[in-house]
């Protein structure tokens, strides 16, 4: 395993919250963070990923993961 590049970071953007987590190759929890989610859902990814990445180095990022319920959601509520 290539160990300068051991970090991993999710994102799961919901209709009210958006939570990342930033974990290492252990799966042990550097940081996690919950903001609001945002209209524009870019936002809110963005502000989730800034505020668990604050300090970390991210050229060590070797996995990312989203997920998210919008395409669920607009899909029910029939939405675009």
């Amino acid at each position: 395993m290539n160990q300068t590049r051991d970090l991993r970071v999710g994102v799961d953007v919901g209709g009210t919250n958006t939570d990342a987590v930033l974990v290492d190759s252990a799966g042990a929890v550097l940081a996690s963070v919950k903001v609001a989610t945002t209209p524009d859902p870019i936002d809110g990814i963005r502000a989730a990923l800034d505020a668990v990445l604050k300090g970390a180095d991210p050229t060590r990022i070797s996995k990312a993961m989203l997920g998210t319920t919008h395409p669920a959601n607009a899909i029910i509520q029939r939405i675009g």
